[in-house]
């Protein structure tokens, strides 16, 4: 408790300031006593009583779980799909990963707080693109892993050949995140590529779609078929 009402007694008294620079910086110890817990709640309190209302705001309605799960799910797909529709066409595929989806979603009303429990990062949406041979070893890394949020693609393994709608493209265009951009969860073959920044955070465009789709439905679609011998 006491290293919460820390923290919002900083950001109260920062966002209080017109200064954006720090000129000196002091600090000092104070003993927290119930006196000073009672005013520093006194001033939290409006800020949080804010924020618990913004959090607990119902965007849509989802008409089942959405949760992870391999090679598809309905949590990657949906994910994957609303961002290829914010894309607007300028790439082929998404690819995200299992982890970093946090939560799942519940049949029911679907809040702020929801989205940000599925997706507590700041991470951007970025395209880059790949050869036929880079975007080989993306297939590869996906179908290896049991598969992992795919959308704009259909993907069968069959044996020790992986066969998918742009195999014989020479330039795919991926939508991802900022993170596996950079290799995050072993995604190398993105290291290096340029990315084309589309400046929007993924949890906002996950909101956007909220508040934009009355009822939320997603159903598994066999885009990503593994076939074990």
């Amino acid at each position: 408790m006491k290293s919460i009402l820390k923290l919002f007694l900083f950001l109260v008294l920062f966002s209080c300031s017109n200064e954006h620079e720090i000129v000196s910086n002091s600090h000092q110890l104070i003993p927290v006593t119930n006196s000073i817990d009672s005013n520093i709640v006194k001033i939290i309190s409006p800020y949080k009583i804010s924020l618990e209302k913004e959090m607990n705001k119902v965007i849509s309605y989802s008409s089942n779980d959405l949760k992870k799960g391999q090679p598809e799910s309905k949590l990657g797909n949906f994910v994957c799909d609303l961002s290829l529709k914010y894309a607007d066409g300028k790439a082929n595929i998404c690819v995200f990963n299992n982890g970093g989806l946090r939560d799942v979603i519940l049949k029911g009303n679907i809040t702020v707080k929801d989205i940000f429990q599925v997706m507590p990062f700041e991470n951007e949406l970025v395209i880059i693109e790949l050869n036929n041979k880079e975007y080989y070893t993306l297939l590869e890394y996906l179908t290896q892993r049991g598969g992992e949020p795919v959308g704009g693609v259909i993907i069968t393994k069959k044996k020790d050949t992986i066969i998918s709608n742009y195999n014989n493209y020479e330039k795919v265009k991926i939508l991802t995140s900022d993170y596996l951009a950079n290799g995050g969860d072993n995604m190398d073959f993105f290291i290096g590529k340029e990315q084309k920044k589309l400046g929007v955070k993924l949890r906002d465009v996950i909101i956007e779609h909220c508040i934009e789709t009355d009822t939320i439905k997603v159903n598994l679609d066999n885009r990503l078929i593994i076939e074990h011998e």
